[in-house]
């Protein structure tokens, strides 16, 4: 899937003013990417029922760290597009001059979607702050009146409480696991993963690999859905998430992918159409030109006969007004 194939440092030339802009609008979404939890502020911070089994379930480490992910999910699959583009431009005899337009365009796409995945999950996690479900056992939330969950008068549920508190020193939680306890809709994992691995799937249908009628490509294919639906499922094998929210990030992450891959095709067809109809244009014009010089060059072909035949034509009206 090499959107931009055909152009290169020629055509970049004409389009300088897109290029600095998509740069600019990209370092304003990483930007914003980056800082966008700290200009939201503190989100929503839903109540609960103490009998809420949903909550009840134990804290577990995580299966698939954020380090892990990042680099299976986010880098691996930008990394291997641009390797697997970088392949394409030199099998097919592309100057180095002709290498610069398809990587960048690649690259800005990937990051384009990877940044509106991000954000619209973060979007939602400071919206809806769902709480995750080993809330009971991180928080260990004090009643307004005092109270605890365990208490009779409390465990009947019925109740739904918003004004509480959470003591970590019951639970030894720090204040970053207390942070994250109100950020499980939608799940960054399954985004994240799908994100990045629908994408690469999506090129690896595009691109021409080595051994065209293999198995190598639907293999590949799988290895990626596969791995995004096993980061998912991790993500309720762990407790960090309901089986809702690792739906609903999945389906972010996927649906991103599939958008912006639309997008660059589409883009990609109005810049093959406009390039023809230049070509067309540029080649009736150079058609125009030389049907013009031959017409001049007749021109000049017959006005030298006619000198060349003037002596005898004027022999000729000589001789009979002489008789």
């Amino acid at each position: 899937m090499s959107f931009d194939r055909k152009l290169d440092w020629s055509v970049l030339g004409r389009t300088q003013g897109r290029f600095v802009v998509d740069i600019l609008l990209l370092i304003v979404l990483l930007v914003a990417n980056a800082y966008l939890k700290k200009w939201w502020g503190k989100g929503t911070q839903r109540g609960f029922h103490c009998d809420d089994e949903s909550l009840m379930y134990p804290y577990h480490e995580d299966t698939i760290t954020p380090s892990i992910l990042h680099w299976t999910t986010s880098y691996f699959p930008f990394v291997a597009v641009l390797l697997l583009e970088l392949r394409r431009c030199w099998s097919s005899g592309s100057r180095r001059s002709q290498l610069f337009w398809p990587i960048f365009n690649i690259m800005r796409w990937y990051l384009f979607g990877h940044v509106a995945s991000n954000m619209i999950k973060d979007m939602g996690k400071k919206t809806i702050g769902r709480l995750r479900p080993h809330f009971f056992d991180v928080c260990r939330p004090k009643l307004q009146d005092g109270g605890l969950c365990t208490d009779e008068a409390h465990r009947l549920g019925g109740v739904y409480y918003t004004s509480y508190s959470c003591q970590p020193e019951l639970s030894g939680a720090t204040p970053e696991m207390i942070k994250n306890l109100y950020v499980s809709f939608p799940s960054g994992h399954s985004s994240m993963a799908f994100y990045g691995l629908v994408f690469l799937a999506f090129y690896l249908q595009r691109s021409k690999l080595p051994q065209p009628s293999s198995l190598l490509r639907p293999v590949g294919q799988l290895l990626c859905i596969g791995y995004a639906t096993f980061v998912g499922l991790s993500r309720v094998m762990d407790y960090k998430h309901h089986w809702s929210d690792v739906v609903a990030g999945s389906l972010l992450g996927a649906l991103v992918a599939l958008v912006v891959v639309s997008m660059a095709e589409n883009q990609r067809r109005h810049l093959t159409s406009d390039q023809r109809y230049a070509t067309s244009k540029s080649t009736a014009a150079a058609a125009a030109a030389a049907d013009a010089d031959a017409n001049v060059e007749s021109a000049d072909t017959a006005s030298s006969t006619e000198k060349e035949q003037l002596p005898h034509d004027l022999c000729v009206v000589t001789c009979h007004s002489t008789n």
